[in-house]
């Protein structure tokens, strides 16, 4: 094994690591930012349908750029889209003006998000192992650690601004040793010598949307989590105030000791059945936390959840690419849209439905969507074609 392509894989673990810290360090400071500027649960809620938009876009983009010079083309204007508009939310400016700062924000998470995955399969086919879900660990872990970032500067009694001052600046210095270490994308390297075999290779639609399906399916469940875990302790069980947040606490936690081990598990047992016990697993988890009678059964439902949900997604990425190695650019590209979709679809649409039902209930479709991509089971049999060895 090279030292280009241990370096690659080094260099694409910090790219995963951006994506987490960043996207961990804007979340959890939005109330900071509603503090500041005055606007209500509505306006973040526009703001943050403008990132998923414009992250879609993005990740389109992404399948255009990425095909023709590479996913590291891609990665590190991502990343210095992001770590600007994390520099630009400390500025005091009016409300108007979030909307283009977070439109630039979700233009780098978009393109993040695709240049991302694109990257970590190129290296790991070029490994020749499964080594994906370390890559998306490295997301959780970094998310966990914005988390704690913020919840230092709170306790401290520091303005908000520091953790985004923090971020930002750690960021962009990282970005800045990124150029020229990441793993060259066969699909540029064939088109830089005039090959034209790559975009003959036709896409299987079909494939595509049935793993669609599935991450979408997890995505709304993630959102769900995120969004709604703590509401569903506090005002339905009515947990003491140190238990609420440790639904997301736990979730998150069995997220990231999943995706430790999750490579580990696809070596020894195969795709297929890790990802049917990690789909049961995810929605009785879910199931579980909706229904129980007990705030920490809830808590302990949660976990479990996030113990099935977080391989599906690396797994998912994986499957896709081989319907054709040869365009997995753009499969990663396309395949992104349906993390938006879901995240869309698990955080807004679960609130119409507690308010028209219950919060249980509404947690519970999720759960059931979970379980249904049970069906999809047979697709993750497919079997990578021959296709251009990645390069580094």
């Amino acid at each position: 094994m090279s030292y280009e392509l241990r370096r690659a894989r080094v260099w694409a673990s910090v790219g995963y690591v951006l994506q987490g810290l960043f996207g961990s360090v804007v979340l959890t400071n939005l109330p900071g930012l509603q503090r500041r500027t005055g606007i209500g649960d509505t306006e973040v809620s526009l703001i943050m349908l403008v990132v998923l938009l414009v992250a879609a876009g993005g990740s389109l983009l992404a399948g255009w750029i990425a095909p023709r010079r590479g996913s590291a083309a891609v990665l590190v204007p991502a990343f210095v889209l992001q770590g600007a508009a994390v520099l630009l939310a400390i500025l005091p400016l009016p409300f108007g003006w979030l909307f283009p700062v977070f439109a630039v924000f979700g233009l780098g998470i978009g393109l993040g998000d695709a240049g991302n995955g694109m990257q970590g399969l190129v290296i790991q086919r070029a490994y020749g192992r499964s080594i994906i879900n370390a890559f998306f660990a490295c997301t959780t872990g970094a998310a966990i650690f914005g988390a704690l970032l913020v919840s230092g500067v709170a306790a401290l009694n520091l303005r908000f601004e520091v953790g985004l001052a923090v971020a930002g600046i750690v960021g962009l210095t990282l970005v800045s040793g990124m150029r020229g270490k990441l793993a060259a994308d066969p699909e540029a390297t064939a088109a830089a010598s005039g090959a034209d075999a790559v975009a003959k290779v036709p896409i299987p639609r079909r494939g595509l949307l049935v793993f669609g399906l599935v991450v979408a399916a997890v995505f709304v469940g993630d959102g769900v989590v995120s969004a709604w875990s703590s509401v569903h302790l506090e005002s339905t069980l009515f947990a003491a105030a140190w238990l609420v947040p440790l639904g997301y606490a736990a979730y998150q936690g069995c997220v990231l000791l999943a995706r430790l081990t999750g490579d580990r598990f696809v070596m020894l047992l195969g795709r297929v059945p890790v990802v049917a016990v990690a789909t049961v697993v995810a929605g009785v988890g879910l199931l579980g936390a909706a229904f129980a009678p007990l705030p920490w059964l809830a808590v302990v439902g949660f976990a479990v959840c996030g113990a099935g949900l977080g391989v599906l997604v690396p797994v998912s990425f994986t499957a896709a690419s081989d319907l054709a190695p040869e365009r997995t650019d753009e499969i990663v590209a396309r395949l992104n849209i349906a993390n938006y979709v879901g995240m869309l679809v698990g955080s807004a649409a679960t609130g119409i439905v507690a308010d028209a039902l219950s919060l249980p209930i509404a947690l519970a479709i999720p759960a059931v969507l979970v379980l249904a991509s049970l069906a999809a089971v047979p697709a993750f049999r497919v079997r990578p074609r021959e296709s251009v060895r990645p390069g580094v």
